[in-house]
């Protein structure tokens, strides 16, 4: 599982995350689903291959969502590049969720199984959303279409991303003004799972600086990325200043050395041994002497 995978599941998973992307996107902002009427599930299935061993499909996230008489099965697909298979894959996914209410573990009744695409990438999805996008001979035969959900997070609108209430809401807005080009300046929104968040900021800017953010029990109740972005700026800062006193001293070592050298070379060859031993000796001495040859 690589790390970007991996950092978008540790946030998407948390409850009221999960459901804020299904009210934002699927549902226009209205709040449908609530964190917790959701359950966690099984997101992994066995099947077999051609070579008749037994393999592991795993899906990203999957959740029940049950709320009076209402049921469903959610899921969540992260994706960084476009796949052109995508319609494939989601009927696999969907399927296996499917057939996994045929089994005796299943309490209750029947239900829909409904998949989100979110899709990170900076190009647009320019591949099929629908199966019979993926096979056009499909139509002709009269088979089955099966379509799903794809949204470009980076080409979210402003007013969408507002309607975020969950940290999700710091994710769309990063993409978004990565996309436009801009300057990623945070927000004032509080920020409910600061680790989650820090560690999703340090994947996907590939800045340490994010990890090293330290922050004691009291202000991590009142966070926000204004601050966090404050503390990593301000560190930036300080090393600046530090690699530039530095590198100022390490001149400046250079530069003495090459004065005592040029000094040393004229006594010598002027033969003033005692002048030079001096000045070996006495550091104000060899300062009236750099002066005297004009060397400061």
């Amino acid at each position: 599982m690589g790390q970007k995978d991996l950092a978008q599941k540790l946030l998407e998973d948390h409850s009221d995350v999960f459901a804020d992307i299904f009210n934002v996107l699927l549902f226009q902002g209205e709040q449908i689903i609530c964190a917790e009427e959701l359950e966690k599930t099984a997101n992994e299935s066995q099947y077999k291959a051609d070579t008749s061993s037994l393999h592991e499909e795993r899906r990203d996230l999957l959740k029940l969502w049950v709320k009076g008489n209402n049921k469903a099965l959610l899921g969540i697909e992260n994706q960084m590049d476009v796949d052109g298979h995508m319609p494939i894959r989601i009927i696999g996914y969907d399927g296996v969720s499917y057939r996994s209410q045929l089994l005796k573990e299943w309490k209750g009744s029947y239900c829909p199984v409904i998949t989100l695409v979110l899709y990170y990438g900076d190009k647009s999805w320019n591949q099929p959303f629908s199966l019979a996008e993926e096979l056009p001979e499909l139509k002709k035969l009269h088979g089955s279409d099966y379509q799903f959900h794809v949204f470009h997070i980076p080409d979210l609108t402003d007013e969408q991303i507002q309607m975020f209430q969950s940290d999700f809401r710091i994710v769309a807005d990063f993409f978004a003004a990565q996309k436009r080009g801009q300057k990623y300046r945070g927000s004032r929104k509080k920020i409910r799972h600061v680790d989650e968040i820090l560690k999703f900021m340090k994947v996907f800017t590939d800045d340490d600086r994010f990890l090293k953010v330290t922050l004691d029990d009291k202000q991590k109740e009142d966070v926000n990325m204004c601050m966090i972005l404050d503390q990593i700026e301000e560190e930036g800062r300080q090393k600046g200043i530090a690699e530039g006193r530095k590198t100022g001293r390490e001149e400046g070592k250079k530069e003495g050395i090459l004065l005592l050298s040029d000094l040393i070379t004229i006594l010598m060859k002027q033969g003033k041994m005692e002048e030079l031993q001096r000045a070996a000796q006495d550091q104000a001495y060899c300062e009236q002497l750099l002066k005297e040859y004009q060397l400061l």
